[in-house]
């Protein structure tokens, strides 16, 4: 276990620049040199675990930033074609995609459902939403990447940042009256 620990330190800390006022055995653990790491473990053990901490967290923010834009990758490119006959879609806020990222996310799982009904809302007309477009693709890789950033929100914050979105122009034309 401290042996993958160890390594995993080291693929973080040596993208992590040195501060000008930290012990050299520091630096050289930040960057990657597995000696240095075993002489800080040696020295101040509470600071090892602190570099070690901060390693695993760093590889699991990295893991869900690959496996997010794997997902968006994935659902960008099984998209179905534009229906036919569609005028002034429903619009659902919460849809699949941005639902999935919910339900790995830390602190608003469990609470949105995809399509859920209490975030729909009209589109203007056929342009302005018909089928997944686009633009919708984006959006939904844009409210993903937040969710990604932001692993603590709350669904205060987060329905206060789709309220945001709703109301920059770009959506108020689509959406006249918002969600």
């Amino acid at each position: 276990m401290t042996r993958v620990l160890s390594l995993l330190l080291m693929l973080w800390v040596t993208q992590v620049p040195c501060a000008s006022n930290e012990p050299t055995t520091v630096c050289h653990c930040k960057q990657g040199q597995l000696s240095a790491c075993a002489a800080v473990r040696v020295t101040d053990p509470r600071l090892a675990d602190e570099l070690e901490k901060a390693a695993l967290l760093a590889v699991k923010l990295e893991q869900a930033r690959r496996q997010t834009a794997k997902d968006t990758e994935s659902q960008a490119s099984s998209d179905s074609p534009e229906p036919p006959d569609c005028e002034g879609q429903n619009h659902h806020v919460i849809s699949k995609p941005i639902a999935k990222a919910l339900e790995r996310h830390e602190t608003l799982r469990g609470v949105y459902r995809p399509r859920d009904p209490r975030f729909q809302t009209q589109a203007v007309d056929e342009e302005a939403h018909c089928g997944y477009q686009d633009w919708h693709r984006k959006l939904d890789a844009e409210v993903i990447a937040w969710l990604a950033r932001n692993r603590k929100a709350t669904p205060k914050e987060f329905e206060a940042y789709l309220r945001e979105i709703y109301n920059r122009p770009e959506m108020l034309a689509r959406f006249p009256r918002g969600f």
